[in-house]
């Protein structure tokens, strides 16, 4: 009995509610549904998400805290190959006979490096030699003297390509420095090392967050995890005490796990080519702070959307339930056999789309049941093979003049040549289907075997250039398209001139279509002569064609190009006069 109790408000529901009143009911469980979860997932997920969220967001800040970093310090490494590897620099510290004057000259030369890429932030450069120690100095070049400086522990361990913090007597600087050695001539020994040191401050700039406030807690550290720059606080010593228990040195690409303290979390960046890597730490409470602002607002923003919806839904609900009443109605009338109903304003939407469209198939049944529809296919058939039929017999009568005339002159290879292509022509325009369909390749091969005969006939009055993608040759065109156009070039456009015309044929693949180009730079056509031509080619069906005298060509292609493909054919025809004419075909690959 429970469920059939079950069962029968259920099925109300689905076979007998109203379409509006499904939509209202579903509309408000699925808002309460949706508070219950929202209520449910911060109470067991929202910190733990929050938080991944707060350190993706910092991770992406850090590397790019870390690029920036790299960016700068590489411009001083490529100053510093730049020095450490010229021939003159390096002759000077080789030669222990190097005068106060050599020393000038490698200055000169330091200079002019520094000059071409002066390093921002720079503090100071000095060279010292070791291999022949000497009295004489000058700007850069330096003697290493005997007091003591930070710096010089590391060139003692011969830590040479790696940048250190240090701090400067007498005045207490705190600078970043790198050593970097020059070796001899021949490459055996270190004849010297060079200094560059910077100012950090000018390196290490804060990183922004999203606000634009520096982002706190942030510090540097090297491939040792020695700290070298940034903010400093007493909870920074457990990361540094889990750094030791786990790393002795971290290699380029190696990644530091990211460290859990007592009152948050350390997130390490990966490594720059320098060797750095940024540290930040993200203490808990702050996580805390924006779950409980996140959960306030969300719960607030739930309770607006739930009464923003019913109202709205409530309103569509009414809207839809009148229109749709309107529509049911015309088709009861419809079910009765009345065929004439009349169009009702209900708006563009899917409800007005469908009562439009319904509409005017209505009364467009009558006129779609006297129409034959096989006898409109038969006839578009008849209208493409009257068109296909349509051959110039001229060029027929002039290729037999043409192997008639080199009979006479003894010529007669070239006169089974000009008949065997004449043949592959007649064979290829009445040997294909109905369809009329072929390949680019089997086109061309005509229009080729056409251009020859019309060589033989006018000598050297014009060229063809084809420029032709091979992807396209496969693809399937109607057959005899090409012959007119460049008819059309050789009748018209090369008229009057024995010599220097040229036809361009060029065949590309674009989106996915075959784009056509015939182009000549014959006399083209006036600006009359081009409307002419125009309107006659916006004109529909075979009848508007089939009294024209010239263009007859260009205009039978046309339309069995429009039969063809439909509105995805496109054709265009730019020309002036004296300036040539180019036609464009674009026809949908099939």
């Amino acid at each position: 009995m429970k469920v059939k109790a079950l069962r029968s408000p259920w099925k109300h529901y689905l076979y007998h509610t109203r379409l509006m009143h499904k939509f209202l009911i579903l509309l408000m469980l699925q808002l309460v549904v949706e508070m219950a979860v929202s209520h449910f997932f911060f109470q067991n997920n929202a910190r733990n998400l929050l938080t991944k969220e707060i350190q993706a967001t910092s991770k992406q800040f850090m590397e790019q805290y870390t690029d920036n970093v790299d960016y700068r310090l590489t411009k001083f490494r490529t100053i510093l190959n730049n020095l450490s590897s010229d021939r003159q620099i390096r002759l000077v510290f080789s030669d222990p006979q190097a005068t106060q004057a050599d020393m000038e000259t490698a200055d000169a030369q330091i200079r002019q490096i520094l000059n071409n890429q002066f390093p921002y932030g720079l503090y100071d450069l000095t060279f010292y030699a070791l291999k022949y120690p000497s009295a004489n100095s000058s700007t850069f070049i330096k003697p290493l003297g005997q007091e003591r400086e930070e710096w010089m522990e590391h060139l003692e361990s011969g830590d040479f390509d790696r940048f250190f913090l240090h701090t400067k007597s007498p005045y207490s600087v705190e600078l970043l420095s790198v050593l970097k050695p020059v070796y001899t001539l021949d490459g055996e020994e270190i004849a010297g090392v060079i200094r560059l040191s910077l100012f950090p401050e000018k390196v290490f700039k804060p990183v922004k967050s999203v606000d634009g406030k520096a982002f706190q807690q942030v510090f540097m550290i090297d491939n040792r995890g020695n700290y070298i720059y940034g903010e400093k606080f007493p909870e920074m010593e457990e990361y540094f005490r889990f750094f030791r228990e786990n790393y002795d040195i971290i290699y380029n690409g190696y990644p530091v796990a990211d460290y859990e303290g007592e009152e948050g979390i350390y997130l390490t960046s990966s490594n720059s080519a320098a060797g750095f890597r940024s540290v930040c730490y993200l203490a808990a409470s702050s996580s805390v702070e924006s779950i409980e602002k996140l959960k306030q607002t969300l719960t607030m923003g739930n309770l607006a959307l739930m009464f923003i919806t019913l109202v709205i839904g409530f309103l569509l609900s009414d809207s839809i339930g009148r229109r749709f009443s309107i529509v049911l109605g015309k088709i009861r009338e419809v079910s009765r056999g009345n065929l004439r109903i009349s169009a009702s304003d209900l708006g563009s939407d899917e409800i007005g789309i469908f009562d439009t469209s319904f509409t005017d198939m209505v009364n467009q049944v009558n006129q779609l049941i006297e129409r034959n529809y096989v006898t409109e296919i038969r006839k578009k058939d008849a209208e493409f093979m009257a068109l296909q039929a349509q051959i110039n017999p001229h060029f027929l009568f002039n290729s037999l003049e043409i192997i008639n005339s080199l009979i006479e002159v003894e010529k007669y290879q070239t006169a089974c040549e000009v008949n065997a292509r004449l043949s592959d022509l007649l064979r290829y325009s009445i040997n294909h289907n109905s369809s009329g369909i072929v390949t680019l390749a089997e086109e061309i091969d005509y229009m080729n075997n056409y251009v020859y005969i019309q060589h033989i006939r006018f000598g050297q009055k014009f060229s063809l250039q084809t420029d032709i993608d091979e992807r396209c040759l496969g693809c399937h065109i109607v057959k005899l398209v090409f012959q007119p156009f460049i008819e059309n070039s050789i009748k018209h456009g090369f008229r009057g001139i024995s010599s220097g015309g040229l036809i361009r044929f060029q065949v590309r693949m674009q989106d996915g279509n075959l784009l056509i180009s015939i182009e000549d730079n014959g006399r083209g056509m006036d600006a009359a002569e081009y409307a002419g031509l125009m309107a006659r080619l916006d004109k529909e069906g075979i009848g508007d064609f089939q009294e024209q005298n010239e263009s007859i060509g260009i205009l039978n292609i046309h339309y069995r190009l429009k039969l063809i493909f439909g509105a995805s054919y496109r054709l265009s025809i730019t020309t002036g006069e004296g300036q040539g004419m180019c036609t464009r075909l674009l026809i949908p690959r099939i």
